[in-house]
């Protein structure tokens, strides 16, 4: 699970299949593919992290750590983060992948597409309230400090890419739910990952299982007889059969054949 988690491991090694010219089925990962998802993954990660700091005062030691060792280039001022350009990268390599490889885009849905445009307009816009519109940082704490504490106050002075922001991500937030965002969870739970492969050895029934009303082969073939028998097609249970014989032979013209 850690390395499914941690590495995406199944991504990695276990993406596509091809048959060789000696009709065998080979297994390799498209690392490309691995390579982005694991920087958006890790790279958003990193800014939730950053994040806490708007949240709690005083700011704990390992987000002020890990903000420094993300803007550790502090190439413009305000300090630019690293993870900020891999995510937007990483998301358009992501969205750009299902445009333009074709089978991806015929079984692409708009609940794929979605969530990689919103997470990517969550990206630019806090770029931009970063670096271009600027927003005062002490009125935004305050605002976040007021509805962690179910006492939100207005912020003064905020300019309109903040309310962008914070319009973005309260979608993000109404959506996840319901979206197939929720792999995060879902990972944690999934049966090929937590139990034990031994179903050859064992047989494992579900504890919540209930009985289920089933219309059995022979249940159905009763009930569509003589439609079946109109339309020439043979019969597993044949009712004019002689006793003893197996109903693949009730069939056979003449008793020398079946002797052959």
């Amino acid at each position: 699970m850690a390395l499914e988690i941690i590495f995406f491991r199944s991504l990695f090694r276990n993406d596509r299949t091809k048959l060789t010219d000696r009709e065998q089925a080979t297994y390799w990962g498209n690392k490309l593919l691995w390579f982005g998802g694991i920087i958006f993954h890790w790279s958003l990660l990193v800014i939730l992290l950053r994040h806490l700091r708007l949240f709690f005062e005083p700011v704990p030691r390992h987000v002020t750590f890990l903000q420094n060792l993300d803007g550790f280039f502090q190439v413009f001022t305000p300090t630019f983060f690293v993870t900020d350009a891999l995510i937007i990268i990483a998301l358009s390599y992501l969205f750009l992948r299902r445009i333009l490889n074709p089978q991806i885009r015929y079984i692409s849905l708009i609940s794929d597409y979605f969530p990689l445009l919103l997470i990517l307009g969550i990206a630019v816009s806090g770029l931009l309230m970063r670096h271009i519109y600027r927003v005062d940082l002490v009125e935004t704490k305050r605002f976040a400090l007021g509805l962690v504490s179910f006492d939100p106050v207005m912020p003064k002075e905020t300019g309109v890419a903040f309310y962008v922001h914070l319009f973005l991500v309260s979608v993000l937030l109404a959506y996840f739910p319901f979206s197939k965002l929720m792999h995060m969870g879902g990972v944690f739970m999934s049966p090929t990952r937590n139990l034990k492969n031994d179903s050859r050895a064992k047989r494992h029934i579900n504890p919540w299982s209930y009985p289920v009303k089933t219309h059995t082969y022979d249940e159905w073939e009763e009930e569509f007889r003589e439609a079946i028998r109109e339309a020439g097609l043979p019969l597993e249970k044949n009712k004019e059969q002689p006793l003893g014989f197996p109903a693949s032979l009730s069939t056979i013209e003449s008793p020398e054949k079946w002797r052959g």
